[in-house]
């Protein structure tokens, strides 16, 4: 479904002739050959990517998330995120095994898409492979749903599930997210050693209309 632009350094022109190699072994030999490949300014291999768009895609998804965030959410930084969340009408999806996937509608009950997108704070890219809870709390501190935070492939990359909501309010938002599991590059000084720790996060006072009011 839906942020940011990232900029990326221009590349010089340049003609590379990778290689011509013979082996001899016994009585026969073996031969490669790479052939010669240019690369310039206007021909880039990411330039002409997905009919020529190159990573345009990427850039219009992170604006429509950062888009949404500003007209239908909020965000928040905490440690090394910045956090953010959508509120939409429910939704349905394709689940299941991927070779034969089976969509779901939304059930009768599930009012709301309620969508969470942790970004490292310091690139602005979404951060993957997370395992997390979203809590929908009323003025009373009562816990009127909740539901496992799923991976979403969409116009951007998110975090959501389709929630409950009983009538139109104010709410808070209580998403608990888990280290991502992935391995990190770095030095062994630390550098690389990011995301270790869980992270919690509150929006308070998020106004949720359902059509029952």
């Amino acid at each position: 479904m839906r942020g940011m632009g990232m900029g990326r350094a221009p590349l010089l022109p340049v003609a590379a002739l990778v290689a011509l190699v013979l082996l001899a072994a016994g009585c026969g030999e073996r031969q490669i050959v790479s052939s010669e490949r240019e690369v310039t300014g206007g021909g880039t291999t990411a330039e002409t990517t997905a009919g020529g768009q190159g990573y345009q895609g990427i850039v219009d998804s992170y604006a429509v998330a950062n888009a949404e965030i500003r007209e239908e959410g909020g965000e928040k930084t905490v440690g090394e995120y910045r956090i953010g969340y959508i509120v939409e009408p429910a939704e349905g999806w394709w689940e299941g095994d991927p070779q034969n996937l089976q969509w779901r509608e939304p059930s009768p009950d599930e009012t709301h898409h309620l969508e969470i997108l942790p970004f490292d704070r310091r690139t602005g890219l979404l951060v993957p492979e997370m395992e997390g809870r979203l809590y929908v709390i009323d003025r009373n501190g009562e816990v009127v749903d909740e539901q496992p935070l799923r991976f979403y492939y969409a116009e951007f990359y998110h975090y959501a599930n389709n929630f409950s909501i009983p009538r139109s309010g104010t709410y808070t938002l209580r998403a608990e997210l888990q280290p991502p599991d992935f391995r990190r590059h770095g030095e062994e000084s630390g550098e690389g050693r990011v995301f270790t720790e869980p992270v919690v996060v509150e929006f308070e006072d998020v106004r949720i209309t359902t059509e029952g009011g």
